[in-house]
C-alpha cells in the first residue's frame, strides 16, 4: 500500500512537471497567464471606454447657418432651415469609441464603428443637394423677377416650420415647396438626369454649402469635463466586404489604451460588452451629469474570419464599444444587432462585432499583421 502511495505522488509530481514543461515552451505566455476576474477587469476598463458624439454646423455662402428640420410630405426626404444665429453643433450621431494600443506614439488612435462618424457626411450631401436644387427651382419659378430674391422667398416659407404656428394654408403652402424642392432636384439634378453631375455642381457652387464636423470623445466621469476632439484618421468603406470600422486620431496626448487580443476567442467563452446604450440614459435620471459605461455579459455564440458573434445584450450606442475578454483584452469591435427575419425588429442579445483580424488588416501600420 505504501509503495503504490509513493508511486503515485512521484507520477503525479512527474505529471505536472510535464505540464508546466507544455505550458511554458509551446503555448502562448498569455494563454497560461492568469484568468482574472471581471471586477478587477471592470474597474480597470471602466476609465478607457469614452462617449463619441459627432457634432455638425452648416452654413451658406450668403451666411445663414443652416439645420435639418423636418422631412418633406411626399418622399419624406430631408428639410433644411435657415437661421442668421449660430445655434451650436448638432448631434448626428453617437456611439463608443475606446483608446487602442498602437504601434505609433504621435497620439492617441480610437477605435469606434464606421456608421457612427459617417452620418455627419450624409446630411453634408442632403444639405447641399436641397439648396442646390432650391437655387435651380427660384430660377424656374422667379416669373421674369430677380432669381436671387425668389431664392431667399423660399428660404422664408421653408422656414416657416421653425419660425410661426402655420395655418392649413400655410401648410400646404409649405409641404407643396419643399416637395416640389426635391421634384426639381430628381429631375434635374440627380445623378439620373445629370450623369455628368456638371449642373449640380453649378448650383451646388452658387448656395456654397459649408460644413464643420467634430467628433467629440467624451471620457468617463462628470458631463463638465472638457470633451477630446478627434481627427478622422481613416474610414472604411460602405462596401459589405469591409469591415464596420473608423479610427479617430488625438494629436499629442497619452491615454491608458486597451490591448488587441492575439488569441482567438472560442465559442461559449465569457465575455463583456462595454459602451453608451440609450437605454442606460433612458433610466437613469441623472445620465445627463455623467458619461459612464455600462457592462453587459454574455457569451461568445460563433467565431468566423470576419465576425464574432455574441448573446449580450447590445443597445443603440454600443455600436464601436470593446468586446473584451476576463483578461481584460479586446476580441471584437461591436457593429450591429441581428434583426429578426420575419419582423425586421433588432435582436437586443444576438450581435455581431469584428474581429481582431479585421481590425489588424483595416489599420496594419498601427497593429501589425495577424500573428500566424
Amino acid at each position: 500500500m505504501a509503495v503504490t502511495r509513493e508511486k503515485t505522488i512521484r507520477a503525479f509530481a512527474a505529471l505536472t512537471a510535464a505540464l508546466f514543461f507544455v505550458c511554458v515552451t509551446s503555448a502562448s505566455p498569455a494563454s497560461c497567464k492568469p484568468v482574472e476576474s471581471w471586477e478587477k477587469v471592470d474597474k480597470i476598463v471602466k476609465n478607457q471606454v469614452y462617449q463619441v458624439n459627432v457634432g455638425l454646423v452648416l452654413k451658406l455662402k450668403d451666411g445663414q447657418f443652416a439645420q435639418l428640420s423636418d422631412l418633406s410630405p411626399k418622399f419624406h426626404l430631408p428639410v433644411y432651415t435657415t437661421s442668421s444665429q449660430y445655434r451650436g453643433w448638432r448631434v448626428m450621431s453617437y456611439g463608443t469609441a475606446f483608446p487602442v494600443k498602437a504601434a505609433k506614439s504621435d497620439g492617441t488612435y480610437f477605435l469606434t464603428s464606421r456608421h457612427v462618424v459617417d452620418k455627419a457626411d450624409l446630411h453634408i450631401k442632403e444639405c447641399e443637394r436641397f439648396f442646390a436644387a432650391m437655387r435651380l427651382y427660384a430660377e424656374q419659378t422667379a416669373g421674369g423677377r430677380d432669381a436671387d430674391g425668389r431664392y431667399r422667398e423660399l428660404q422664408t416659407i421653408v422656414n416657416w416650420s421653425q419660425t410661426k404656428r402655420m395655418n392649413v394654408g400655410e401648410k400646404t403652402a409649405y409641404g407643396q415647396t419643399v416637395d416640389a424642392i426635391w421634384d426639381c432636384y430628381e429631375s434635374y439634378l440627380s445623378e439620373r438626369a445629370d450623369p455628368i453631375r456638371n449642373m449640380f455642381k453649378r448650383y451646388a457652387t452658387i448656395v456654397g454649402v459649408q460644413s464643420d464636423v467634430g467628433n467629440f470623445i467624451h471620457p468617463p466621469g462628470s458631463a463638465t469635463q472638457t470633451p477630446l476632439k478627434g481627427h478622422l484618421y481613416r474610414m472604411s468603406g460602405q462596401s459589405p466586404d469591409e469591415p464596420d470600422l473608423a479610427l479617430l486620431f488625438v494629436k499629442n496626448t497619452r491615454i491608458p489604451a486597451l490591448e488587441l487580443d492575439p488569441i482567438e476567442p472560442t465559442e461559449g467563452q465569457e465575455v463583456q460588452v462595454i459602451g453608451y446604450p440609450l437605454e442606460s440614459d433612458q433610466i437613469d435620471q441623472d445620465s445627463s451629469q455623467y458619461f459612464t459605461p455600462t457592462f453587459s455579459n454574455g457569451r461568445v455564440s460563433r467565431v468566423t474570419p470576419r465576425t464574432l458573434q455574441v448573446d449580450a445584450a447590445v443597445g443603440v450606442g454600443n455600436s464601436g464599444g470593446p468586446v473584451l475578454n476576463v483578461r481584460g483584452k479586446v476580441v471584437g469591435v461591436v457593429a450591429r444587432r441581428g434583426r429578426d427575419v420575419e419582423t425586421n425588429a433588432e435582436m437586443k442579445k444576438f450581435a455581431a462585432a469584428v474581429t481582431v483580424p479585421c481590425v489588424r488588416q483595416f489599420a496594419p501600420e498601427l497593429f501589425g499583421p495577424s500573428p500566424q
